[in-house]
């Protein structure tokens, strides 16, 4: 069966009737499975269903060569749907085959998609899909993020590999110019370097002979690899422009390899204006509703890229989504026209003998391992120095974590799926949660502590009674019925009791004494010490003997208060404070607790 990418830029046969095993085994099935299968395979890659690319359509024919290989291990035999049960599937669940826990959660929920819509099979095989739930995978440290040692390490060889491709070629477009302009006569060291880029510029290929090989002339310059080279990039460094535009956009890298040639700028390309290109993507996992989207490519101002690296002679072009863009479409004309298709992506491969395969279109994720290698980066686990693997995903992950703006996705997948794994978001979370938390509960204290009217204010009442109010922002004449006690509430001082806040103005207050300690009229002063530190030790002491949910209910948010109130004050002020307290002031505190002072 033949699938051909909607695209149209690759194209592979699946062969039901030639499976093999890892080790490359051929593995023997009935026809009436392999037909079973196809079916199936040919109902999952329809031009109505999501799968767009050829790699979801490998991954679907990887789900069925399992099957195969565990259908033909079966006794009795498996000969199609309906020698399938229930019990079968329930062993899919155990039989890894060797796959780590993510491949197999893949396997298995690409096993539902497949049958859970199959009426070939009975109710109960497909029932027996959801029976068993799927192995859990921890993902927080699945795809960790680069830090920024990381990032520079991997940014700084991109953008090595992409400075030295722009200067090689347009280096070579500049000889050829010169070349068809006379300038580079017969003479010339480089007259036979022009003559060839010539030729390649104008048919996509060096001269060769009647017999098909390339003339002399090519060896003695290099080789057609070098040649062809000065004018078009080769694999590896189409893979540093994907891995470079994939740090900077946050899109993913088959996204971007994907992209297209053809774009629209809404800016008109005026200087001066918010720099932009829009181009039309495609991410089939979307679905066919949302596969297709517009990608905003934007500049990076001036102003912004100078305070990004000041030491950079080009600190804008390499950290602009934009410039990169531009300047990849630049590197890949000549490509992009003899390879006949629009990609961004183009280049030349001249170990390819079929002029077709010459010219590469976009940019494969496989090319990444061997771009890090000849970098020095290793391509599984980091080095004792600390030095990462290049993985596209987790450039992907870093951008998202930087931004923390949804790319290609909605907020909500943002949120749960790339934050929600992260450990350095969860960190940074928790202390936003903390802060924002002690922030309330300081913002609550400061809401119910009641004013206190310090020992030197009251002093100074006696011989400066305006300034004192000024400074207490009271009226004098209040100021004067506190400080004497006319006004006292037991526990504290009462600035007005005939506005009581939630209360009609000019009706009495007929609250409680204990809530003069949440109220805003509430005023204490420091003859009030003795009363205050009384309440506080005759709560604390009913704590111990009364029942918890009533102490909470009566007493809690009072007690809590008090220990706010008398917390200000110092040990030896609050030693004194107890010395003071004189036998009516006990009877008071008596009577307060027992609530008889309270209107019945």
């Amino acid at each position: 069966m033949r699938v051909i990418e909607e695209s149209g830029a690759r194209s592979r046969v699946f062969d039901f009737a030639d499976i093999h095993d890892p080790n490359g085994k051929r593995v023997v099935i009935d026809e009436g499975l392999q037909r079973w299968f196809a079916s199936a395979f040919a109902e999952r890659t329809s031009t109505r269903s999501g799968v767009k690319r050829m790699r979801g359509a490998e991954g679907i024919y990887a789900v069925l060569s399992w099957l195969a290989r565990y259908f033909a291990a079966q006794s009795p035999a498996v000969r199609g749907p309906g020698d399938v049960t229930a019990a079968h599937v329930r062993a899919l669940w155990a039989h890894t085959e060797g796959r780590n826990a993510i491949s197999q959660v893949s396997h298995l929920h690409r096993l539902r998609q497949l049958w859970r819509d199959d009426d070939q099979l009975s109710k109960e095989v497909r029932d027996a899909l959801y029976g068993e739930r799927l192995p859990e995978v921890t993902e927080v440290s699945d795809v960790p993020a680069y830090d920024d040692n990381a990032m520079q390490r991997i940014t700084v060889a991109l953008r090595h590999d992409i400075r030295m491709a722009r200067d090689r070629i347009r280096a070579g477009q500049d000889l050829l110019v010169r070349y068809r302009s006379g300038q580079v006569g017969s003479g010339h060291p480089e007259h036979k370097l022009g003559m060839l880029l010539d030729s390649f510029d104008h048919t996509g290929d060096l001269p060769r002979t009647p017999g098909g090989t390339l003339v002399k002339v090519v060896w003695a310059l290099g080789g057609a690899q070098e040649i062809t080279r000065r004018l078009c990039l080769t694999s590896r460094e189409l893979t540093a422009f994907c891995l470079l535009l994939t740090a900077l956009t946050a899109e993913n890298f088959g996204t971007v390899a994907a992209w297209p040639a053809a774009h629209y700028r809404p800016d008109g390309g005026v200087e001066g204006v918010p720099q932009v290109a829009l181009i039309e993507a495609s991410k089939p996992r979307r679905g066919p509703e949302r596969e297709h989207m517009v990608t905003p490519v934007e500049d990076v101002p001036e102003e912004l890229a100078v305070l990004l690296v000041a030491d950079d002679p080009e600190p804008r072009l390499f950290r602009s989504p934009l410039r990169v863009y531009q300047l990849l479409l630049e590197l890949t004309q000549l490509a992009r026209h003899h390879g006949e298709h629009g990609l961004a992506l183009a280049g030349f491969r001249a170990t390819q003998a079929s002029g077709a395969k010459r010219w590469t279109r976009g940019a494969d994720a496989k090319n990444i391992a061997r771009w890090s290698a000849q970098h020095g980066f290793p391509t599984e686990e980091p080095t004792k120095e600390g030095v990462e693997p290049v993985e596209a995903r987790r450039l992907r992950q870093t951008g998202i974590e930087r931004k923390r703006r949804p790319v290609a996705h909605t907020r909500a997948t943002m949120n749960d799926h790339y934050l929600a794994r992260s450990e350095d978001v969860a960190i940074q979370s928790r202390v936003v949660v903390a802060d924002a938390l002690r922030s309330q509960v300081a913002a609550a204290r400061k809401r119910r502590s009641i004013a206190v009217l310090p020992a030197t204010l009251v002093a100074r009442a006696a011989s400066d009674l305006e300034g004192a109010a000024r400074d207490a922002d009271l009226d004098h004449a209040v100021l004067q019925r506190l400080v004497s006690g006319e006004q006292d509430t037991v526990l504290t001082g009462c600035t007005d009791h005939l506005s009581r806040p939630g209360a009609v103005p000019g009706e009495p207050c007929a609250e409680s004494f204990l809530a003069c300690l949440g109220c805003e009229n509430a005023r204490a002063l420091p003859h009030q010490l003795p009363l205050q530190i009384a309440a506080l030790d005759h709560m604390t002491a009913l704590r111990v003997h009364a029942d918890a949910a009533t102490w909470r209910a009566r007493y809690a948010v009072h007690h809590e208060r008090l220990e706010d109130l008398v917390g200000q004050y110092h040990k030896s002020e609050l030693d004194q404070a107890r010395q003071r307290l004189t036998e009516q002031q006990s009877e008071m505190i008596n009577a307060l607790m027992a609530g008889r002072m309270d209107l019945r």
